[in-house]
């Protein structure tokens, strides 16, 4: 019997083709000399295109503009470990318990606005989209890895409360990246941590191209 177009346009729906992603979140990966496609999908079933947007860029183009115009799937995926670490938020001596937490929640605040905006803008490209939560960092000393984790825990929830709110289904990267042969260093991911978050990322895109309509978590 041959398959109608209404039909083979639904059983297409999973082949991720050109994948956008809003976020920073391969910037400080080393990839060699390989193409990012081959480092994150080895082998896969069908040839498939990536285009990293700079957050700043989709938020400069008015959002959806940024999109590529034959993008197929949608993640937002941003390197929050490093960010904070950079930021300077973990280095100071806090005056105060709730000082510490004001500029946290501050910096969670204009955090939030941008990562709002990224929804914003795969919500109007109506493509199917996931939200990564930060990875967390794997710091040596365990006082630091405690306050990482707890700064980036405010973070991670301003992420979670938008695509809650958006009905944007999760991959939960702190669950994910939780050996320490994920992590080339204390804040960066290593080729098979990188890995192991494209499988479980592409496993989602998969489920949620096929089952669209409801909030799921990934891990």
């Amino acid at each position: 019997m041959t398959q109608n177009p209404a039909q083979d346009f639904a059983s297409r729906l999973d082949i991720i083709q050109h994948l956008a992603l809003l976020g920073d979140a391969l910037q400080n990966i080393d990839f060699g000399q390989e193409q990012a496609e081959a480092v994150l999908v080895p082998r896969p079933r069908n040839p498939w295109k990536l285009t990293v947007l700079d957050p700043q860029r989709v938020l400069r183009e008015r959002r959806i503009q940024a999109i590529p115009r034959d993008a197929t799937h949608i993640a937002i995926c941003i390197d929050g470990g490093w960010a904070i670490e950079t930021s300077g938020l973990l280095q100071g001596d806090a005056q105060s318990v709730s000082g510490a937490l004001d500029s946290l929640a501050t910096a969670a605040d204009a955090f939030e606005e941008i990562y709002g905006q990224l929804i914003a803008a795969a919500l109007e490209a109506g493509l199917p989209t996931i939200v990564c939560t930060l990875v967390p960092a794997r710091h040596a000393e365990a006082s630091h890895q405690r306050v990482a984790a707890t700064a980036l825990a405010i973070f991670n929830d301003r992420i979670l409360r938008r695509a809650f709110a958006a009905g944007l289904s999760i991959v939960e990267l702190r669950l994910v990246c939780d050996e320490d042969g994920d992590y080339a260093s204390e804040t960066l991911l290593s080729h098979a941590g990188v890995r192991k978050v494209a499988n479980v990322a592409r496993s989602a895109l998969y489920e949620i191209s096929r089952e669209p309509g409801r909030t799921r978590v990934y891990f």
